[in-house]
């Protein structure tokens, strides 16, 4: 049913044509009628309407002046002109201000009916139109939109400006925002697009699909972290039990630079991993570790060295230092960054090394092995961390359970377990700077402490010790080589003259002197 409004300064004239024709046999309703220009204008704006028919002469506004008004914002609404035959001038501008018709008064019922039935069939035409427009119009704007991303060159800007105001794409500013779903769902992106379509569209842009992201280009929303937390929960209550990461660009003012925001924004998204966790990732986010340059008295690595890492945490473990542990754990992982791992390799060198490193503590600490065996069978949830920082914090928290599982002590139960950890790994290179740092001494104070407890200073203690094993092992008939190399020393002449120093005699007597 289309609306009419009738506009006439003489009452009689408004209520005949009120009652001239059986409007709703044509699908039309009189929804008003005013009596001169300047009511019908108000009245107009007041109302959905769809035919006006008008006279030319009238007090305050007369029809020319109110058709021209009209037509200043609203180029569909169909004009029937009414005039006494004087005004014939008159009615030739009303055509040129596309009018469908001019009815000379008194009105003749048939040639209104005749009218009504062409402006009908316009009427008619429009509406689908706009119907199949509107239809189609979410699929043109995707198209549209998906091209410019693609486009390498700019396009031509005279169609550029008429496809966006075509497409309702006209704004000041815009900015892109792309969501990945970071979990494994029955959900496909086409039904998260539609799931959210109404909620975005309403308020926020437009929304569209890309690869495997959703994409939403903002217009003429302020930048700030309220409208993004305010997105990003608007996104997740629309799909319920979806794990998401949201990233957005720069604000741009033309909506060509939308292909350079996109790929920019993606290529943030795409390395989220590597940033801190947050609900969103800005334009300014840094990420959480960044590449360093190694210098140049430094090994250039190209793969990461996990039985030395593999040692100085368990190194970390033996001294219940857990700053000592954080430290290696983030060093770890910096080292990883620096030969550019990817974030499958991370996850994976990650729980390689924790294995080794609590398989290491199982061997050495077989009173821990109920705990030590949980803590191994959860490792697969490193696979299961959406950024490096998560990821590390997780690592941290289960060799921290390695330590509370244990008994710490006082000083003197430090020094107790020092003296303990030096007779299981005598054979390695084992320094009082390097315990100092692990069981977290000031190495001076370490090594005062050390010998009050133990009578000896660090080095010492630590050669005899050696020299006790050496001189087991060259019992059991090993030859000297083997013998240095297998209580820490490198080279077969140090070691020769060490022995000779604490046990009298040379390693070759002493192996010949045994029976």
């Amino acid at each position: 049913m289309y609306n009419v409004l009738i506009i006439d300064d003489e009452p009689m004239i408004r209520e005949g044509l009120r009652t001239l024709i059986p409007w709703e046999d044509f699908d039309f309703n009189v929804i008003d009628t005013a009596k001169d220009g300047q009511e019908g204008f108000e009245k107009y704006k007041e109302n959905e309407v769809h035919l006006i028919l008008v006279d030319i002469r009238m007090p305050r506004m007369d029809g020319i002046t109110l058709i021209e008004t009209v037509r200043r914002n609203d180029d569909q609404v169909q004009f029937l002109v009414l005039s006494g035959y004087a005004d014939f001038s008159y009615a030739q501008k009303a055509i040129r201000q596309n009018v469908t018709g001019y009815l000379l008064k008194p009105v003749e019922e048939e040639e209104l009916i005749g009218y009504v039935k062409g402006i009908k069939k316009t009427l008619d035409q429009k509406q689908t139109s706009n119907e199949l427009l509107a239809s189609s119009l979410p699929d043109s704007r995707q198209v549209f939109l998906k091209e410019l991303i693609d486009s390498k060159e700019n396009v031509p800007s005279h169609n550029l400006n008429n496809d966006v105001a075509k497409l309702g794409l006209e704004a000041k500013n815009y900015q892109v925002v792309l969501i990945k779903v970071l979990n494994q769902t029955n959900i496909d992106l086409e039904e998260a697009r539609l799931r959210l379509t109404n909620y975005i569209e309403e308020t926020w842009g437009y929304l569209f699909s890309r690869n495997h992201y959703l994409c939403i280009l903002l217009k003429d929303i302020r930048p700030n972290l309220v409208h993004y937390n305010e997105l990003y929960d608007l996104v997740r209550n629309h799909l319920k039990g979806i794990n998401i990461m949201m990233s957005v660009s720069h604000v741009f003012p033309i909506i060509t630079d939308i292909g350079v925001e996109y790929r920019n924004t993606k290529a943030r998204l795409d390395d989220a991993f590597y940033y801190k966790e947050s609900k969103f990732l800005r334009s300014d986010s840094e990420p959480f570790l960044v590449a360093r340059n190694q210098k140049d008295n430094e090994i250039h690595l190209n793969e990461f060295p996990i039985h030395t890492f593999t040692e100085r945490l368990y190194f970390a473990l033996e001294a219940f230092n857990e700053q000592a542990l954080k430290n290696e754990i983030l060093e770890a992982a910096q080292t990883m960054i620096n030969i550019e791992y990817s974030e499958e390799q991370i996850k994976t060198s990650f729980i390689r090394l924790l294995s080794m490193v609590l398989n290491k503590c199982s061997v050495n600490k077989p009173e821990l092995s109920d705990t030590l065996s949980d803590l191994t069978a959860d490792l697969h949830k490193i696979n299961d961390k959406t950024s490096l920082f998560v990821l590390i914090e997780y690592i941290y928290d289960i060799l921290c359970k390695v330590i509370s599982s244990q008994n710490v002590g006082d000083q003197e139960g430090q020094l107790k377990k020092l003296v303990d950890f030096i007779h299981r790994h005598y054979h390695e290179n084992l320094k009082l700077e390097t315990l100092a740092k692990i069981f977290d001494y000031n190495s001076a104070y370490l090594g005062k402490i050390f010998k009050n407890h133990t009578g000896e200073y660090f080095n010492t203690y630590l050669d005899k010790i050696r020299m006790e094993n050496a001189k087991t092992f060259l019992t059991e008939g090993m030859k000297v080589y083997q013998v240095a190399e297998k209580v820490g020393y490198s080279n077969v002449d140090y070691f020769h003259n060490k022995f000779k120093k604490y046990v009298g005699m040379s390693p070759s007597k002493y192996r010949r002197k045994t029976p």
